[in-house]
């Protein structure tokens, strides 16, 4: 019985836990147009890209147009540079507002 309350409780978990993942085509100031893994996490908005032989970016949100960024050199996230908000002209693209960085994510 403990088991089928555990998994029942497992299930319900992932259940309502909504991510998406796939194939995207990225575009950041440094890196140029590359294709990417695009990973939504949070319910929010929030995502992280990766690819191979390239930075991993998150972009985690805050509030509705706003969020901060982060880099993976390969030894964990550090803190970009911010806040980074959304583009107004590409709303694909969020736009560091202390450097200009912007990362784009199709």
């Amino acid at each position: 019985m403990r088991q089928r309350f555990a998994l029942g409780i497992i299930v319900i978990a992932l259940s309502t836990t909504h991510v998406f993942a796939g194939p995207a085509t990225c575009v950041n100031d440094d890196d140029g147009r590359y294709p990417c893994d695009f990973f939504q996490f949070g319910g929010d908005g929030s995502f992280t890209v990766t690819a191979p032989g390239k930075p991993g970016y998150t972009i985690s949100i805050v509030s509705q147009g706003v969020a901060d960024g982060f880099a993976d050199y390969g030894n964990g996230n550090i803190s970009l540079p911010g806040p980074f908000f959304r583009s107004t002209e590409k709303t694909a693209c969020w736009v560091s507002d202390a450097t200009g960085f912007s990362i784009c994510v199709f």
